[in-house]
């Protein structure tokens, strides 16, 4: 069965999970990285550093390829590391800009870590940091997500055709963007992967895929998740 890493600093592991056994059928082992959580505060060195030493134990656990989930870790190691490791299959989810850009000709609002809103530097792109979305998303309280949502970007509105969500851990809550912004496309960092993945191993997804849940030592971790895997 082939083997599919996915690393990430949380939740945000999930959504991308869920999104690619969708699309192939693998036994898929989800690195969540806590001690550096969140991500998106790390500077680029840090990253790289964090990123390879991902992508050397998911290796050594027999994965053929792997995923970094993180929009953070993607942006900043999927093209030293791929350079450094060409006999190794990674991919990355990246902050969908482009992708929201050629929806519309106006406006696009990015929302994300520090570290992904730093990163814009397109033309019609707005950026917003929404530094505690991950911890919030960790715990999961829809009502104080959409209360942060609208705290963060509401003033916005009126001024941006679509948004394009910059963190891992947002594509999980996509729908409380939805409901601050019921009118408005939203585009999340999964789309992207997934095709590539499915491009590239052309299997199509049945129900025996296996799931194992570990920290950056290799130590299981399911049970801390099993609310959101069941």
């Amino acid at each position: 069965m082939l083997t599919v890493g996915i690393v990430d600093d949380g939740i945000g592991f999930v959504p991308t999970l869920t999104k690619l056994k969708q699309v192939v059928s693998a036994h898929f082992i989800c690195m969540v990285n806590g001690d550096h959580f969140p991500l998106g505060n790390c500077n680029g060195k840090a990253l790289i550093t964090i990123g390879s030493s991902a992508l050397t134990k998911l290796t050594e656990l027999g994965c053929d390829a792997v995923v970094f989930s993180s929009v953070a870790l993607s942006s900043r190691c999927l093209k030293p590391l791929t350079q450094a490791h060409p006999d190794v299959a990674i991919f990355g989810c990246d902050a969908p800009v482009m992708h929201a850009s050629t929806y519309t000709a106006s406006r696009v609002l990015v929302v994300g870590d520090a570290f992904a809103v730093r990163s814009q530097s397109l033309s019609g792109v707005i950026p917003v940091a929404m530094p505690d979305f991950p911890a919030l998303a960790e715990v999961g309280d829809e009502r104080d997500i959409v209360r942060y949502i609208s705290e963060c970007c509401e003033q916005l509105y009126g001024q941006f055709d679509c948004i394009a969500l910059a963190n891992s851990s947002m594509n999980m809550y996509k729908h409380c963007f939805s409901r601050v912004f019921p009118n408005v496309q939203i585009f999340d960092s999964l789309e992207g992967v997934a095709r590539r993945i499915r491009k590239k191993y052309r299997k199509f997804p049945k129900d025996d895929s296996v799931v194992t849940v570990i920290d950056a030592s290799g130590a299981e971790i399911g049970e801390k998740y099993s609310i959101f895997l069941d």
